[in-house]
């Protein structure tokens, strides 16, 4: 039987990982960390999620990776019409 081993992520195309912990703080990572964290997921074959989990000094919630950024919708008197997360 063959395996073939492939990289989970690709390094080169995250851009940004922003860590939101348990006491709802968050933390953007720098660009060393997440090469760093993206190179040990890929060896280990693990989440990156579960790398940060098992690093991190705080109990993490939750991980984006290159998250997009949200705009609430509104109409011209300023009522929210559709709010976009986070919340």
């Amino acid at each position: 039987m063959y395996f073939l081993l492939t990289s989970m992520y690709r390094c080169n195309e995250i851009k940004e990982i922003r860590i939101r912990y348990m006491d709802d703080t968050d933390r953007e990572l720098t660009a060393e960390e997440i090469t760093e964290v993206c190179k040990n997921s890929n060896e280990n074959q693990d989440s990156i999620e579960r790398v940060l989990k098992k690093k991190e000094q705080k109990e993490v919630r939750y991980v984006e990776i290159n998250p997009k950024k949200y705009k609430t919708l509104m109409n011209d008197e300023g009522t929210v019409l559709k709010p976009m997360p986070p919340y």
